[in-house]
């Protein structure tokens, strides 16, 4: 693209209902008239709780259940209705829009008919049920165009899907609604975003494109997985070759822990694209994992800030410059399993942790941490979840009178995650200092060049969180109350 351009990628809380979708609008407008700011091209999810809808009514409608069909459909035309009275004045603008939110919900009845009969010939099922699920962005477009448009900026909708995937093979094991295996084809995905988006910058209109969906090389519309939005923006970014992709949350930036479970957590101004996925990996929300694949390798930074206080910076995610980015973070992944492969005879042959972690992914269970490894002992972390399809492959498989396969559940990883870690050899010290101050005992351990894993019960971890966070990142500084003098005791009296 021949006009250097930035992404804007809007989450669901930040478009969540009319009055939010105007901010979203003011900032749209804010960066298209800053002339030292890249063109946006936006991409936005749907309204709150719009995508659990659809599936409500792609369920009631896959059980022939009407009456509860009707319901929710009556209730997702009434969220949107509310939606145009508060992003339009009254007049042309709010006609035009109420006429296009009509259309688009007669082509989600069109959608939600052609269902219930592929339901019945049983074909396709979960692509129709992806159709279905995809009109939340395409209502979430509509809305955001026009209350850019109030703002006296050029926006228009691009009403077609900008993604082109692989068509992704039917699999009954995955969850209702969520299609996996629909994979970004990088050159047919970046021609077709020339070819829609293109047009539109270089005649001064913002485009507001759906995020979280895209339609398969052979013609269907899918999605990108549950939480698939700030993938479906890196994805769009890329094909752009953008300057940077701005994903704008309902948080200031990635934040040093978890804000509900940690009170003095501290913005991090820079992270590593190795950083933030290692975050990722172990449990952060701030991001979808996938996130950075589609950006990394063209070295396009993403920046992480708050649509509610757009005045802040936020966390920016990139490249390792020439200095460390410093950051140290600390999250928790719960409800794991760890498993541990031990030869019974010290001087035979060495175990094969290619064969054992062959093994796991059998049994769709990726190790989240490799916490010891020698020539005759292996351990490591998987999800509760899978432990028993595990255990039992293993058992199945390997010779019980050369290996012993134990287990222990009820575990978490606590992940001590940056530069700011790393780069002091007395982090490990500190942290299981931190966790024995508390009386919390280290299960197992593990470290990389991203941090350093401690494993410990579950019913620890929210603790372990809060004093790891105290001793290595924040320490809370106690408030000292200093006993008054004689002359303001006796003024207080008076």
């Amino acid at each position: 693209m021949e006009q250097s351009v930035c992404v804007l990628k809007f989450g669901g809380t930040s478009v969540g209902s009319g009055e939010r979708i105007r901010r979203v609008a003011s900032i749209i407008a804010d960066t298209r008239n800053d002339p030292k700011t890249p063109f946006p091209v936006v991409v936005v999810s749907a309204m709150s709780g719009v995508t659990d809808q659809l599936l409500r009514i792609a369920r009631a409608t896959s059980s022939d259940d009407l009456p509860a069909c009707e319901q929710e459909l009556a209730s997702l035309r009434q969220k949107h209705l509310d939606a145009v009275a508060k992003v339009t004045a009254e007049g042309e603008a709010r006609t035009q829009l109420l006429q296009d939110i009509d259309s688009a919900l007669e082509g989600l009845a069109r959608d939600v008919q052609i269902l219930r009969e592929a339901t019945h010939a049983n074909d396709m099922v979960h692509l129709h049920t992806a159709a279905v699920a995809s009109w939340g962005e395409r209502l979430s477009i509509l809305l955001v165009s026009a209350a850019t448009r109030e703002h006296g900026v050029q926006a228009e909708p691009v009403r077609k899907e900008v993604i082109i995937t692989t068509h992704p093979p039917h699999d009954p094991e995955q969850p209702f609604g969520v299609v996996e295996g629909a994979e970004p084809l990088l050159e047919e995905t970046r021609t077709n975003a020339h070819t829609l988006i293109h047009p539109l910058v270089q005649n001064g209109c913002v485009p507001i494109a759906a995020g979280f969906m895209g339609r398969t090389i052979t013609g269907f519309v899918t999605t990108l997985g549950r939480n698939g939005s700030d993938y479906s923006a890196t994805v769009i970014g890329a094909a752009l070759d953008c300057v940077e992709v701005s994903i704008y949350t309902d948080v200031d930036g990635v934040l040093s822990a978890d804000p509900r479970l940690v009170a003095n957590t501290r913005l991090l101004p820079h992270l590593s694209y190795a950083e933030a996925a290692r975050l990722s990996w172990f449990g952060a929300k701030v991001l979808h994992p996938r996130t950075l694949i589609p950006i990394a390798p063209r070295n396009i930074p993403v920046r992480v800030r708050n649509s509610f206080r757009p005045y802040i910076r936020g966390t920016i995610i990139g490249p390792v410059g020439h200095t460390p980015s410093g950051a140290g973070a600390i999250t928790t992944r719960r409800k794991l399993a760890l498993i541990t492969v031990e030869s019974t005879d010290l001087f035979g042959a060495p175990e094969n942790a290619g064969q054992v972690f062959a093994l796991a992914a059998k049994a769709g269970a990726a190790p989240v941490a490799i916490c010891s490894s020698s020539g005759h002992h292996l351990s490591f972390v998987v999800d509760e979840k899978a432990i028993d399809s595990v255990v039992a492959l293993l058992h199945h498989v390997m010779d019980p009178a050369l290996w012993t396969v134990s287990q222990r559940r009820g575990l978490a990883a606590c992940a001590c995650i940056g530069s700011g870690f790393t780069a002091d050899p007395m982090s490990s010290a500190r942290a299981i200092t931190a966790l024995a101050s508390e009386r919390i005992p280290v299960i197992s351990q593990g470290a990389s060049e991203q941090g350093i894993t401690l494993i410990v019960e579950d019913r620890s971890s929210e603790r372990a969180l809060r004093c790891l966070h105290r001793d290595l990142v924040a320490p809370v500084i106690p408030l000292v109350r200093h006993p008054a003098n004689v002359s303001e005791v006796a003024l207080r009296k008076a």
